[in-house]
């Protein structure tokens, strides 16, 4: 059994330092959304803030944090397999700061391979659909900001993840409904105006 934790906790490491390898990759591609401030300032991964550029220098402080949770990690993990006496629990508790790598990037951007969202890309091909949800009084994120209030929020989902950001303005969601649309990527559309309970009936449109 301890065997089993250790195979797979090393496994959960490496991915996770190929993840943030890719995601470095990624970043250095061509963005095509959003291409300028104003755009920016329409687009929010948490409901609190704008999202930043996705470039290094805008992403630095997440960047870093998100080495320094990895060489925490490693090295912790290190120890215990050379000097100290592991328990599976202690694994666990190592997992805890893994969790927040999602978090510590700002950002969401549309390159021609896929979609930058916080510390994760996803490509077209594994995006099997979207929808924009209206931000009103049961939501999650009502009241977090008057500028979130009564606006949308994106859901992309793949087979087994949903990927949300914030949408403050009706042009940008026009442009991600095109761009989405132009890459076959299935928009639900919720078939009343208004739906006050979750689980509402959606039409999935091509």
């Amino acid at each position: 059994m301890e065997l089993f934790f250790e195979i797979s906790f090393a496994a959960i490491i490496l991915f996770s330092v190929y993840r943030f390898i890719h995601i470095l990759v990624k970043m250095k591609q061509k963005i095509v959304l959003p291409a300028s401030d104003n755009e920016l300032a329409v687009i929010r991964k948490f409901p609190q803030k704008i999202i930043k550029a996705p470039t290094y220098s805008e992403q630095k402080g997440g960047i870093i944090t998100y080495v320094v949770i990895l060489v925490y990690v490693i090295t912790m993990f290190s120890l215990g397999q050379f000097y100290l006496e592991f328990y599976w629990t202690l694994y666990l508790l190592l997992m805890l700061p893994m969790l927040q790598f999602s978090k510590l990037l700002n950002m969401f951007a549309i390159t021609d391979e896929g979609i930058i969202c916080g510390a994760r890309f996803i490509a077209w091909r594994k995006m099997k659909s979207f929808e924009f949800v209206l931000i009103e009084v049961n939501h999650r994120f009502y009241g977090y900001s008057t500028e979130v209030n009564n606006q949308h929020e994106i859901i992309i989902k793949t087979r087994f993840e949903t990927f949300r950001c914030v949408i403050t303005s009706e042009e940008m969601m026009g442009k991600l409904r095109t761009i989405l649309s132009e890459h076959n990527v299935a928009e639900l559309k919720i078939t009343e105006d208004v739906i006050k309970e979750e689980g509402g009936d959606r039409e999935l449109f091509y």
